[in-house]
């Protein structure tokens, strides 16, 4: 067929390798990907909607598109989660696609390019979706989805409603990919999920296995393991930490909180409370003690009060993640926390979103200061967006190297300073 496509992605991970599963779904129709819309016969956007300032963007997209004369095919979470205004900003759209239609693009783009116009298709097409993955080129990153959708029900979400009940991809399977990936040169590989903590729970594996499979792939890589709800791995944490117990593994454990509020998280139906979270946190440090603690953090939660923001504070300077990521409430479509009655004031949700990020932002220098004279192996995986090469270390830690190195070498650093974002390594002889 020899279609040229332009693909752009917003979003989480998940996205991401949706979108690499996309371009192997269209090399197998002869799809030809290109960088310039101007070159393109198809426009796809793969899209989010767990924010409403992302879903904003993605909208202002789609109206700068619809003036465009080139066919255009909304995919991913947004077209599930606020359908009335993907069509309201995009009338004359060609498809709208669902996560888990990506199958369907095969029988579809032929019907796009004989004209028709308006195709919707975003309900599950039950298609096994790995087997199209493709590893994104002029990279040493790659994102392999383990699996999708989750166990809960949490007030604010709504991604639930777009990517719905679990499906775990066999180990069998994601170990044939990944030992792909590291024969194609990957270095940095993400497992990446809504939830990493429910694999399995549709088909008898678990996580731990999963990781002590992977783990035992030969090569240069390491894994960075995606997002685990506490809840889900508290009776199995020994398990997950040594199959984590391997140079393989980055130590990076990325653990959402939300509130430090007890209270505040029964609202959000969060399934676990505050002493739990920092029970894993605890494990993990034991093991790992320079381990990456991520974590997340809703301010102004629907109903949230100046004792439980104080909380979370207390919390926050007490365990001391090493990365926290700060989102200011907002509604989601159809979601129970965006019927309460008990909403927080714009300008109060935005003043306690700079005092948790002033904190965070203290807490991100002192923590960086800490690895000067540190040394180790360090992989490089990109340019620095402000010059020099960006690395990793074992504990997943940002290193700027000032030198001109290959994105995939691994190389011996030494930390000679640091910033809030970053530390600055310097090769040694």
């Amino acid at each position: 067929m020899g279609l040229k496509y332009y693909l752009e992605t917003y979003g989480c991970s998940l996205n991401t390798a949706d979108s690499d599963i996309m371009v192997g779904r269209l090399e197998a129709i002869d799809g030809q990907r290109v960088e310039n819309i101007s070159d393109a016969e198809l426009i796809l956007l793969n899209t989010c909607g767990v924010k409403e300032p992302t879903e904003d963007k993605i909208v202002h997209r789609l109206e700068e598109l619809a003036k465009e004369n080139t066919p255009i095919v909304v995919t991913g979470c947004l077209p599930k989660i606020s359908l009335g205004r993907v069509e309201k900003a995009i009338p004359g759209f060609a498809a709208l696609l669902g996560p888990q239609s990506i199958e369907t693009l095969a029988s579809i783009i032929p019907r796009i390019l004989e004209g028709e116009r308006g195709i919707r298709q975003i309900e599950s097409d039950d298609a096994y979706k790995l087997k199209w993955f493709a590893g994104p080129p002029d990279s040493v990153i790659c994102t392999i989805p383990i699996c999708e959708g989750c166990l809960g029900n949490c007030a604010y979400c709504a991604v639930k409603f777009a990517r719905g009940k679990v499906r775990s991809y066999s180990i069998e399977d994601i170990h044939e990919k990944i030992e792909r990936c590291v024969h194609l040169g990957y270095r940095e590989i993400r497992l990446t999920s809504q939830d990493a903590a429910v694999y399995g729970s549709d088909t008898g594996e678990s996580l731990a296995d999963l990781l002590h499979s992977v783990g035992s792939i030969v090569g240069p890589h390491r894994f960075r393991l995606g997002m685990f709800n506490p809840n889900i791995v508290m009776s199995s944490i020994n398990e997950l930490i040594e199959s984590m117990d391997d140079e393989h593994f980055f130590k990076f454990f990325h653990i959402p909180l939300q509130s430090g509020s007890d209270r505040l998280l029964k609202t959000m139906n969060r399934r676990y409370i505050v002493s739990e979270w920092e029970r894993v946190v605890q494990r993990v440090r034991k093991q790992f003690k320079d381990a990456t603690i991520a974590t997340d953090i809703i301010v102004g939660f629907p109903g949230e009060t100046e004792s439980d923001f104080e909380q979370t504070l207390d919390l926050i300077r007490r365990v001391k993640p090493s990365v926290t990521n700060i989102s200011k409430y907002g509604d989601r479509p159809n979601t129970l926390a965006s019927r309460s009655k008990d909403k927080v004031e714009t300008s109060l949700k935005k003043e306690r979103s700079r005092t948790l990020t002033k904190l965070v932002n203290e807490i991100l220098v002192e923590s960086n200061e800490a690895w000067v004279g540190w040394s180790g192996q360090v992989i490089i995986t990109d340019k620095g967006s402000k010059g020099g090469m960006l690395g990793r270390n074992d504990s997943y830690k940002t290193v700027i190297i000032h030198e001109d190195l290959s994105p995939g070498t691994t190389v011996g650093v030494e930390i000679t300073s640091s910033e809030r974002t970053h530390l600055i390594g310097e090769v040694k002889p």
